[in-house]
């Protein structure tokens, strides 16, 4: 099976998704490359078809040992039958529970047949002390070696048929959170500037107040806290800064990526 062209398909509000999805592409080696960045919240109103010749690598990250709650819209607009994905899941050093499987399953749902996959650590969004520096260069070797070994694989069949990648997690899915969360802010810092609203991957900040923040939508991925001029957003909530600070202390010792293939 020939591959044309790699077509990069990702979530990443902080930036490491990202790196993790494009070491995998880069490993690939497609003659063609397309990203579709679906971080921002009007990127998943526009979509890309897929065709016969493409791989397409997906990568998402985490939160709560879950995928983020947007997989309708992340798919949205992308059209595949039966083509072959890596699959990727970044996590902060905790686990990555059932996520990798949610990720296989609405892969398989939305016309994509994965052929190997992988859980990278990274960088914590929330909890700053766990996994700094990663991804890191040994971190993204690993994961060109998984796009290699992909297109290696695809290179040595003529068709998908019969294929089930067996990955990590467990169905039911455990559950995520279900609570109300978001940052606070400091109204003597903020400016007013409008980058946290213009930033925020589901829209969950008021545009004319960017201290009022929706809960039930916001992800907590902390993209508005890290894309503040001023420092005027942070985690402010009592309980999750003692729950971050027991994570820290009880998640400290790194962990290793781990890789699936057929």
């Amino acid at each position: 099976m020939k591959i044309n062209r790699v077509v990069s398909l990702f979530f990443s509000p902080n930036g490491t998704t990202r790196q993790v999805a494009d070491a995998i592409a880069q490993g690939v080696g497609a003659p063609e490359r397309l990203d579709l960045d679906r971080t921002l919240f009007d990127s998943r109103w526009a979509g890309e078809p897929l065709w016969p010749g493409d791989l397409a690598v997906i990568a998402l990250p985490v939160y709560y040992g879950r995928l983020p709650k947007l997989m309708v819209e992340f798919f949205r607009y992308i059209k595949a039958e039966g083509i072959p994905a890596v699959l990727a899941v970044t996590y902060g050093n905790r686990d990555y529970d059932d996520a990798l499987l949610e990720l296989k399953n609405e892969s398989l749902d939305h016309g994509f047949i994965p052929v190997a996959a992988g859980a990278f650590v990274a960088h914590h969004c929330m909890a700053g002390k766990l996994a700094q520096g990663r991804p890191g260069p040994d971190d993204l070797a690993q994961a060109r070696e998984l796009g290699a070994k992909a297109a290696a694989l695809l290179a040595g069949r003529d068709s998908l048929d019969g294929l089930d990648l067996a990955v990590k997690g467990n169905f039911p899915y455990t559950p995520g959170s279900d609570l109300p969360v978001g940052p606070g802010t400091d109204l003597s810092k903020c400016t007013r500037c409008g980058l946290c609203q213009k930033n925020c991957p589901v829209q969950a900040i008021n545009p004319l107040n960017p201290a009022e923040i929706d809960g039930w939508r916001c992800l907590f991925c902390t993209r508005c806290i890290h894309s503040c001029p001023t420092g005027a957003k942070a985690i402010t909530m009592p309980p999750m800064l003692e729950k971050l600070t027991i994570l820290e202390n009880m998640m400290a010792a790194p962990k290793e990526n781990e890789l699936f293939y057929l």
